[in-house]
């Protein structure tokens, strides 16, 4: 299932170029929020991770991410991800950014 691709993407980032990834069975994933107390709400609960929320509003920046993403080896993202959560939205980094060049 895919995030909205027209609304505002909440991520997280760390100095330039360092993006959230976490590895689950077997995969690379990072995480996209579609608000930003969600995305704060997830590193409220990482304090320890150093990273900071940043806002994603324009295809531009949210191709550049997926690009990011994709050199980081990321397979896939969880939307609206929060620890203890059985269940999470993923979409393929790959399909997002096919997406995103035909939008």
């Amino acid at each position: 299932m895919e995030p909205e691709l027209s609304g505002t993407w909440y991520v997280l980032e760390g100095e330039p170029g360092e993006h959230l990834v976490m590895e689950a069975l077997g995969q690379r994933l990072s995480g996209i929020w579609t608000s930003q107390a969600l995305a704060e709400a997830f590193l409220a609960r990482h304090p320890d991770l150093g990273m900071r929320v940043s806002s994603l509003e324009s295809p531009a920046l949210k191709e550049a991410f997926l690009r990011a993403l994709a050199m980081l080896k990321v397979e896939a993202v969880l939307v609206d991800y929060q620890p203890g959560v059985h269940q999470a939205r993923m979409a393929r980094v790959e399909a997002l950014l096919e997406v995103m060049r035909h939008a």
